[in-house]
């Protein structure tokens, strides 16, 4: 049979749809933020399939030892695959993380030419559309909520993110976090970036966050290369949520109600 492979760009063409459930996320380091597959498809004895299980086992491998890699499929140097965990977090939670992530790769974008996965504490995602070191600052979720707030809390909020913005370009895969007053931020970038770009990504993301989130308490907003966080400490839950366009095909994002790093 012939192999059927169209370009994976995860264009951002349909809505992604979202769930919400109650409780906290402490330590639940493998909620799922959102998904995206590729209209493209492939056989699955393909040479193309065998070079998505080549990168994602030896993303799989990987992850216990580092933080962020990436690999390119032996016998199709156009298919790569990435994970980024948060820099700050154990190799064993990055590892359990990104081993969650691919298993949901799997069950939503099964034969998809190119996917990604967004949970909590990491980020998984494969493709043949060079994406590869590129920088990306679409915003793929966006959500905002807690308990209204008031003046002094956003200004603590802009000098917590701002925070992030600030800070030296760190070392081993772009994390960074900040905080002022009764409010914390963090963020994370893609390893693929140059500390330009990342720098460049996070200033994007806390832009849309002191834009979009009014006197909310609490907010996170995801970027194609990037995302950033903040929360007031013994804040509400999210209340509300904008969510913008997502990747090719509609998934339910589930994310715990919660306002934790």
């Amino acid at each position: 049979m012939a192999t059927r492979v169209a370009a994976a760009t995860l264009l951002p063409v349909l809505s992604l749809l979202l769930l919400l459930r109650a409780g906290t996320c402490a330590d639940d380091y493998s909620a799922f933020v959102y998904a995206g597959c590729s209209q493209g498809r492939y056989d699955a004895a393909s040479q193309y399939a065998s070079g998505v299980d080549s990168v994602l086992t030896s993303v799989a491998n990987s992850a216990p030892y580092a933080p962020y890699a990436n690999f390119t499929a032996p016998s199709d140097s156009s298919l790569v695959g990435l994970y980024q965990c948060r820099s700050d977090l154990p190799a064993s939670v990055c590892s359990g993380c990104v081993r969650s992530a691919i298993n949901r790769l799997s069950s939503l974008c099964g034969w998809a030419a190119g996917g990604a996965v967004q949970l909590r504490a990491c980020f998984v995602r494969y493709g043949n559309d060079s994406f590869l070191g590129k920088t990306d600052t679409a915003v793929l979720f966006k959500k905002c909520g807690g308990t209204p707030g008031d003046a002094g809390g956003v200004a603590m909020r802009d000098s917590a993110l701002g925070a992030l913005v600030a800070a030296a370009a760190p070392e081993g895969g772009g994390y960074r976090a900040g905080g002022s007053g009764a409010v914390q931020a963090m963020s994370q970038c893609v390893g693929d970036l140059s500390a330009k770009a990342c720098s460049d990504c996070v200033t994007a993301a806390t832009s849309q966050l002191k834009a979009g989130c009014g006197y909310a308490t609490a907010g996170e907003v995801y970027l194609g290369k990037c995302y950033a966080r903040f929360w007031a400490n013994g804040g509400g839950g999210f209340s509300s949520s904008a969510v913008r366009h997502g990747f090719g095909r509609v998934f339910a994002l589930v994310l715990k109600e919660c306002n934790c790093a």
